[in-house]
């Protein structure tokens, strides 16, 4: 193939996937009223769970690159809000992207509660993760905020799902991949810390055939103070560190090193 035969052809895949994804968007709030009856109408939602209502503006949804016959949507449902206080769960779905029926259908109670640290938006993330032979699983990105400005909080969390006949379930659940955080005078003097992460799929095949996962972080700390009139720098420091993830019975166990708070 010539450069501009390539050069065509990525220009087409490119182009095919913008198409995509604006008819995704297009499309979703038809999925979510198909999905939720009556939310287009402003209709009172209510399951076994209680009262709920889709919070549509952190609604996303995703043609699944690995398999493009499945279209992929996560949404909040809202269960109680306040002010800095909320209840929120998390739903996934799974449509069958030529006849739009629901494939499967997943609901996590509390994933996206929130008090203080809110949840910014959603992301999926559609890498190749081929965790055991013949399977193919997807990952949701939760991305948090916190609000005070003197203690600042930012935060992604990565879950995956495998996706079974027309089970969907979780493999690993809410593993912290970046953060940061600070605690200073909201001019200058303070500490500062950031932590970055990449997922590893490793070769070696575990418990029922999941292969172990490795999560490589890389952590830089700094202490910032008021010098002669100037806000400097005083401390640096960088760390590297790697964990292993193992699955389980049913899921990926986190080690205690990187469980939730």
């Amino acid at each position: 193939m010539n450069r501009i035969t390539f050069a065509a052809a990525l220009c087409g895949l490119l182009l095919a996937a913008s198409v995509q994804a604006d008819d995704c968007r297009q499309q979703l709030p038809a999925w979510l009223e198909q999905a939720h009856p009556g939310h287009a109408q402003g209709t009172p939602l209510q399951d076994g769970r209680g009262t709920y209502r889709l919070d549509v503006g952190k609604s996303i949804c995703k043609v699944w690159p690995g398999r493009p016959q499945l279209t992929l949507i996560a949404t909040p449902l809202v269960r109680e809000e306040d002010e800095g206080y909320g209840e929120s769960d998390l739903q996934v779905l799974v449509l069958d992207s030529a006849s739009q029926a629901i494939v499967a259908r997943l609901i996590e109670p509390n994933r996206l509660d929130w008090d203080a640290v809110s949840v910014d938006r959603l992301e999926f993330d559609t890498a190749p993760y081929r965790l055991r032979e013949g399977e193919l699983a997807f990952g949701i990105r939760v991305m948090r905020r916190g609000s005070s400005r003197a203690n600042p909080l930012y935060e992604t969390t990565l879950s995956l799902y495998e996706l079974q006949a027309q089970h969907l379930r979780p493999l690993l659940s809410e593993l912290v991949v970046d953060s940061s955080w600070a605690e200073w005078d909201t001019r200058c003097t303070g500490d500062f810390s950031n932590s970055r992460g990449v997922l590893i799929i490793t070769k070696r095949a575990g418990n029922q055939g999941y292969r172990d996962l490795l999560l490589k972080q890389t952590r830089t700390g700094s202490r910032d103070e008021m010098l002669a009139g100037e806000c400097e720098t005083v401390e640096e420091s960088t760390q590297r560190v790697q964990f292993r993830i193992e699955y389980g019975e049913q899921r990926y166990l986190l080690p205690i090193e990187l469980a939730p708070n």
